[in-house]
């Protein structure tokens, strides 16, 4: 008994430990604003929303994840590409599908502002979606995931960068464009973000995980005070 009681209140500072020094953050593109004076997509704002997450276990420090949505296209809206800027080399970078059944990409394209969004910003990285008539457009309500792998340790911040200017109304940290708006699908247009607070492109929020672990940590402990009086 005492033993136990050893090892569990050793225990508590290294848990406790883990707790405080483990954190993510997230970075949101909530993309509500269409800039290229073409057609405003049909449902409610942010149209389109794309997450960096630098919290996760498949790549570790060297990568993130970054989840693209089309939560609020209606209809036959769909994405024929999206735009993200990288802050390092480019040639470092790899695309490991999590999960892409919606909507394969055709084609995830880099080069260093190589991809301009209606001439109104110059982008790093394009992922290319098919235009086709068929399931694999990425249109309403579906998901696209991908860990984006680096040969050190990156975070979200590495994505948290304006376009260059190209001309219009850039810039913009990330930008896409929709297709086959309108019931008749003829209409499109250009979308990027509406920054909000002057602090840079996109939305940033940490989370810290600390909590999740300290309480893992005493539920544990509380597991093994029942054990020991049973």
């Amino acid at each position: 008994m005492r033993r136990n009681l050893v090892t569990m209140f050793a225990a508590v500072p290294l848990i406790l430990g883990m707790g405080v020094s483990a954190s993510a953050t997230i970075l949101t593109y909530n993309l509500d604003f269409e800039f290229s004076g073409g057609d405003d997509p049909q449902g409610p704002t942010p149209w389109i929303t794309a997450v960096f997450n630098d919290q996760t276990d498949a790549i570790g420090a060297n990568g993130v994840r970054l989840t693209m949505s089309t939560t609020n296209l209606v209809g036959s809206e769909f994405v024929e590409q999206w735009l993200f800027n990288f802050a390092d080399d480019l040639t470092g970078l790899s695309f490991t599908v999590v999960d892409n059944s919606d909507a394969p990409p055709t084609a995830i394209n880099t080069g260093s502002n190589a991809f301009m969004a209606d001439g109104d910003g110059k982008f790093d990285i394009q992922f290319a979606f098919d235009t086709a008539q068929g399931p694999n457009r990425f249109t309403s309500g579906e998901q696209v995931v991908y860990d984006i792998g680096y040969g050190s340790p990156i975070d979200v911040f590495d994505f948290r960068l304006e376009s260059q200017m190209g001309g219009g109304n850039g810039a913009f940290g990330s930008a896409a464009k929709i297709q086959s708006i309108f019931l008749d699908g003829t209409g499109s247009g250009w979308i990027g973000e509406t920054e909000e607070d002057g602090g840079g492109p996109g939305s940033i929020v940490p989370e810290p995980i600390s909590v999740v672990l300290v309480g893992s940590a005493l539920l544990g402990l509380v597991a093994i005070r029942r054990q020991m009086a049973s």
